[in-house]
Parts: C-alpha cells; sequence; structure tokens
C-alpha cells in the first residue's frame, strides 16, 4: 500500500522562492508527541517554580504572623498576670470581709478554681500556627478562664457578705445595745438587793438609772410598742411604763416614766425618745427602772450595752 506523505510548504530565507517537505504521517505524529511533550514539561516546569514561590511566600507570612502573634500574647499574658495580682489583693479583703461578717474563709484550693481538661473550640484553627504559638494561646486562654471563675467566686461571695451584713444590721437594730437614758447614773444594779421602801432584800430585775424628772428616755433598739401605761397608783408598782417586743424573744420595760410619747401597736426605733423620766409609782427620787427580758425571764440589761 502506498504511504501517504504530507507536504509543508515554506519560504527560503535566502529568496522568496517557495519550497516544500515531504514528510510521512508517522513523522508528523512524532513530531507532534515530542512537542506536546515539551509543552507539558514547560507547563509543570512554570506550575512548580510558582508553586514553590508561593510556598516560601506563604510560609514567610505564616512566620510573620507567628512573630505577631507571639508578641501579642506575650502581651495579653502579662496583662492577665497583673490582674491576677490585683485578684488575690481582692480575694484577702474578702476574706477579711467574711471574718467581719462571722463567716468561714475560702479555702485556697476553691479559689484557684483550676480548668483542667478545657476542649477549646478553636484549636482547630491553630493547627496552622507552630506549636509554640499553640501552647502560647492555650495557656493564655487557661489564665483567662480561671480569671473568669475567680471574678464568679468573689462576686458571689461579696453577694453572701451583704446578705449577712444585712442580716446581722437587722438583728443588732432589734437588740437592745445602748443606755435608754443619756448621761444618768447607775444608782442600783441588777440581782438581790435590799428595797429602799421595803426594807427586805428582794431580787431587783432591772437596773436604775438616775436623771432629772424629764430627761428624754431612748428606745433600747428598734421593736414594737406592747403596752403604754400612763394610770398608776401613787407609791405602788412601777407607775407609768412601757413594754417593747423585739425579735428573737427579747422584751425591754421603762418604768418611773413622767411623760409617754407612744402608743401600743406603734413601730419604733433604736434612739426615738419614748418618754421622759418621772417619779411615779413605788420610787424614792427620778429615775428610770429599766429590764431587758429574754424569753420572759429578766437578764442583767447591762451585758448588752455596747457603750
Amino acid at each position: 500500500m502506498r504511504d501517504k506523505r504530507i507536504k509543508l510548504i515554506y519560504f527560503s530565507m535566502k529568496g522568496s522562492e517557495i519550497k516544500y517537505i515531504e514528510l510521512s504521517w508517522k513523522k508528523v505524529f512524532v513530531l507532534a508527541s515530542a512537542l506536546l511533550v515539551f509543552l507539558f514539561i514547560f507547563v509543570g516546569s512554570i506550575i512548580g517554580l510558582f508553586t514553590n514561590y508561593y510556598h516560601d511566600f506563604q510560609n514567610e507570612s505564616l512566620d510573620r504572623v507567628n512573630v505577631t502573634l507571639r508578641t501579642q500574647l506575650q502581651e495579653m499574658k502579662e496583662k492577665v498576670q497583673r490582674v491576677q495580682t490585683k485578684m488575690e489583693e481582692l480575694e484577702e479583703s474578702d476574706d477579711e470581709e467574711r471574718l467581719i461578717a462571722g463567716l468561714d474563709k475560702i479555702d485556697k484550693d476553691m479559689r484557684s478554681v483550676g480548668v483542667g481538661g478545657y476542649d477549646y473550640s478553636f484549636a482547630e484553627e491553630l493547627a496552622v500556627f507552630s506549636k509554640d504559638t499553640r501552647e502560647e494561646v492555650s495557656d493564655t486562654w487557661s489564665l483567662i478562664d480561671q480569671l473568669e471563675r475567680r471574678v464568679k467566686l468573689l462576686t458571689e461571695s461579696k453577694v453572701y457578705i451583704e446578705q449577712k451584713y444585712s442580716e446581722n444590721l437587722e438583728k443588732w437594730e432589734h437588740t437592745p445595745s445602748i443606755r435608754p437614758v443619756r448621761g444618768g447614773r447607775i444608782t442600783d444594779e441588777f440581782g438581790l438587793r435590799p428595797h429602799p421602801i421595803l426594807g427586805k432584800v428582794i431580787p431587783h430585775e432591772g437596773i436604775d438609772i438616775a436623771a432629772p424628772i424629764g430627761t428624754p428616755v431612748n428606745a433600747a433598739a428598734a421593736g414594737v410598742v406592747k403596752s403604754a401605761k400612763n394610770t398608776y397608783t401613787v407609791n405602788k408598782g412601777y407607775g407609768k411604763e412601757i413594754r417593747i417586743v423585739h425579735d428573737n424573744g427579747i422584751e425591754t420595760r421603762y418604768a418611773h416614766l413622767n411623760n409617754i410619747y407612744v402608743k401600743p401597736g406603734q413601730r419604733v426605733n433604736r434612739w426615738d425618745v419614748i418618754a421622759t423620766v418621772g417619779n411615779t409609782g413605788r420610787s424614792t427620787g427620778p429615775h428610770l427602772h429599766y429590764e431587758v427580758i429574754v424569753d420572759r425571764r429578766p437578764v442583767n440589761p447591762v451585758q448588752f450595752f455596747l457603750e
């Protein structure tokens, strides 16, 4: 079978004459294949060069980012450590406030509130960074997380202390703790004594505070007026008297009064002027007979004085 040939036309460089070259299909296929292989090699080389350049550029950029990130993380870590130092001072102050409020200190191990085994949601995003950078981020985040827990614990402690303070304040407001007469002198104390009128030894269930008639008598604590007696028999009993009920089963009595300024059911506060010193009832001179009764039993009022 006759071999088919391809005729190629080209111009001679030395003149304008046209020349012909005849090539077989086999040679054309070989030349085309060689050209195609060359193109593949050329294009592959170009892509390889660009890929290497891109990787080098990317690595250099990542290194710069790593350096910048580590610098910022170090600064952040130092700030967190300064906040931790301040937190320790606040925790020491909190312990002191708890003692004043009658509460136990919070254990140091409880205050440290360690994190441990925390699964950070951004761990995969940090995979492109260096190991040192990842560890720096992890350490810094652990400090922040721990600090956040300590702040929460401190906040809860402050709220509890305030509640305790309020409870204590309420308790003291309703506990007799002042001398009901300012400037008066205690002439008869609590306990057994010879009665100045009856002439025999009998229990004295309160204290007598001598003061001029008309001297203000103050409520020893907040409470509700149980009774306010304006009528009396001369030389008998307590004369004009007031009884006030406080919290915790405590009651106070103010006797031998002159003028009474309150009425039953009225709520009074500590230091409110409820009456004036008098000389009513069985009395040898102007004074206030003052009693403190706890669970229906009289106790020495002096033990309640804070002044």
